[in-house]
């Protein structure tokens, strides 16, 4: 709640002000840049035939968002056929561009105010991320103000979203019109996410804040200071929170980094046990292939003997009284059976060095194997060392990119506040301005109040409720904490004085209805309105302390005594006609009965006083000026 202090105090914050920020200059140029960008919510702004709560409220977005919180890394539509849908519009195969939620209002929905869009926003936020009330609530004002700036910008929305994201988007509809009543069924208004499992960072802050937006909130007349500061506040608690998530990162590449070293130094071994075991391999298969080559030789000079053992032998048999064919036969029988045993020899020789040599070849694949393998994992470490240096730098640079957007927009804000503060002095010091009211419906006979410069005449503010009925106002005063004519809003402006009406008109397009109100004296809004319903053609009149309207009591009207708080005291057990005159007098309240008389109500209790048509009669000329009223027959 804001509260608005004296010009003394005003001055004090003045003088604290200026000089922490002598040097800053306020460029108005450049605030009244953005022109047609500007973005102002129109809302309905009569009362209510029923007041949602705020709870109630919020707890739409909250169920909505704790639905996609249940399925958070799955795209789905959630609300089907409800008021409210959104689609979770997420695809991590595309990189480059924004997920985002969409929320649809559709064409079933009632939602009249913006301060009520957003608080289903706010719920949405709460329930889908996590986020707590207040940083919901700062991130629904962006994101209503960030739609509203795109509206029907489809091209914006390409180029920054996803296509999952763009095809359930349309032309004519994307983002959020600045009047309530082309929200129904054509509102497709997109939230940009960033991180979605953190509860400080699942919105793109960056994206819903950027020029164009803080631009737009700058024309508000207190430029939009609040919300911006506590966008600030959002931001550098991202930026602590993604430089802590770097500092982690950091130190954990420099621990993987560690385990690098370690198992390069794996690996080197390995790789180093690898080569000596296939060397080993490849002396071992020269032996091998020696030793058959000797095996061979033997074997070919055995098979040669024997050949010539044979032929000896041969000639033997065919001179047997030749002893010298026969000692040659003899000797060349020997030599085969050598020959013979040598090549045997050779062979098991290099039978064995093959094996031998197998055995190596096995041990140098294994180890080659081993390896491949720690050489993969000095691979896999080194790219884990590079992941985790990235991320540490990724995560470095959103800090660093929150940090500057924070302090640059901190210091956008206190030039807004120098500014705003010297205009508010300035308005502290200027007396020369009344409140009225003027018509705004000439055949219906609805006004609005107006502020005038009493030296110029010049119009210095109109009031955004523009049904006020029966062309009278009257300013009641206001408790000092403001509290008694705010209990309906915790928004709400407190101010010293307000001004009592009865506003409003049916529409049945809408939540409209008649009611008494209190509107503040700044902003002129509605800050308090009755339960009751008031009778579109209902008097307002007041006795100095309490005042007097018709309301609807079941299925008739009856006269109703408020204070000035707009807290019903009394209603009458009479009936009367919704457009009774209520002529207050020391005796009662005149009024036409809705069977036609004119009675008399006690002031105490509202009951009707037992009296006759002369004493009446004689009532209503003592207090009206003698007016002529006809009797009841």
């Amino acid at each position: 709640m804001k509260i608005y202090k004296l010009a003394s105090m005003a001055a004090v914050v003045a003088l604290t002000l200026l000089t922490t920020i002598s040097a800053l200059e306020v460029d108005e140029d450049e605030i009244r840049s953005i022109g047609n960008e500007v973005v102002t919510f129109e809302n309905y702004m009569g009362p209510h035939a029923y007041i949602e709560t705020v709870d109630a409220i919020r707890s739409i977005g909250t169920g909505l968002g704790r639905q996609v919180a249940a399925n958070l890394n799955s795209a789905a539509t959630y609300g089907k056929g409800a008021k409210y849908s959104v689609i979770h519009a997420i695809d991590p195969s595309e990189k480059s561009k924004f997920d985002a939620d969409i929320l649809f209002i559709n064409e079933n929905a009632q939602v009249d105010h913006v301060r009520n869009l957003r608080r289903i926003i706010q719920g949405y936020l709460m329930g889908a991320y996590g986020y707590n009330s207040n940083d919901a609530a700062t991130i629904s004002t962006f994101v209503t103000v960030y739609n509203a700036v795109y509206r029907k910008n489809i091209k914006v929305f390409t180029e920054r979203y996803k296509n999952v994201v763009v095809q359930n988007l349309t032309a004519d509809k994307c983002g959020l019109s600045t009047k309530w009543d082309e929200w129904p069924g054509n509102s497709q208004i997109v939230i940009p996410l960033f991180d979605m499992n953190s509860s400080l960072s699942a919105v793109d802050t960056s994206a819903i804040s950027d020029k164009r937006v803080i631009d737009s909130m700058r024309e508000k007349d207190d430029r939009g200071i609040d919300e911006r500061k506590n966008m600030v506040d959002i931001k550098e608690r991202e930026a602590e929170d993604y430089s802590n998530k770097a500092q982690k990162s950091a130190e954990d590449a420099a621990q993987k980094n560690k385990q690098l070293e370690e198992q390069k130094k794996k690996s080197d071994a390995a790789n180093k046990d690898a080569n000596q075991a296939q060397k080993d391999a490849s002396n071992a298969k020269k032996a091998s292939e020696d030793a058959k080559k000797n095996a061979d030789k033997a074997q070919k000079d055995a098979d040669a003997a024997k050949k010539n053992s044979e032929k000896a032998a041969n000639d033997a048999k065919n001179d047997p009284d030749n002893k010298q064919k026969q000692q040659a036969a003899e000797n060349a029988k020997k030599k085969a059976e050598e020959a013979e045993k040598k090549a045997q020899a050779a062979k098991q020789a290099a039978d064995e060095k093959q094996k031998a040599a197998d055995q190596k070849q096995k041990d140098a694949d294994s180890k080659k194997s081993a390896a491949e393998t720690e050489s993969k994992k000095t691979a896999d470490q080194s790219k884990a060392v590079a992941d985790a240096q990235k991320k540490a730098s990724d995560q470095q640079s959103i800090s660093d990119k929150k940090q500057a957007e924070a302090q640059k927009e901190r210091t956008e804000i206190a030039k807004d506040q120098q500014r705003l503060l010297a205009a508010e002095l300035e308005d502290l010091d200027n007396k020369n301005s009344v409140i009225g009211l003027k018509l705004t419906d000439e055949e219906t006979l609805l006004s609005k109040m107006i502020r005038i410069d009493t030296t110029s005449g010049v119009i210095l503010r109109e009031s955004p409720v523009n049904v006020i009925r029966g062309r009278s106002i009257y300013p009641v005063a206001i408790e000092a904490d403001g509290t008694s004519a705010l209990s309906m809003d915790s928004d709400a402006l407190a101010t010293p004085v307000m001004y009592l009406a009865v506003c409003g008109e049916t529409l049945s397009t809408n939540n409209a209805a008649v009611k008494l109100c209190l509107i503040d004296s700044k902003r002129m809004e509605i800050q308090k309105e009755s339960n009751e319903v008031v009778a579109e053609d209902s008097v307002l009149t007041t006795d100095g302390t309490n005042f007097y309207c018709v309301i609807k009591d079941g299925g008739k009207w009856v006269v109703a005594k408020y204070d000035s708080q707009v807290n019903l005291l009394l209603k009458s057990p009479v009936p009367v006609i919704s457009n009774t005159p209520i002529t207050v007098t020391p005796k009662g309240l005149v009024v036409m009965s809705a069977e036609g008389p004119v009675v008399l109500l006690n002031l105490k209790d509202l009951s009707q006083v037992t009296a006759g048509p002369a004493t009446l009669t004689g009532i209503v000329n003592e207090n009206t000026a003698k007016a002529t009223i006809t009797p009841a027959k």
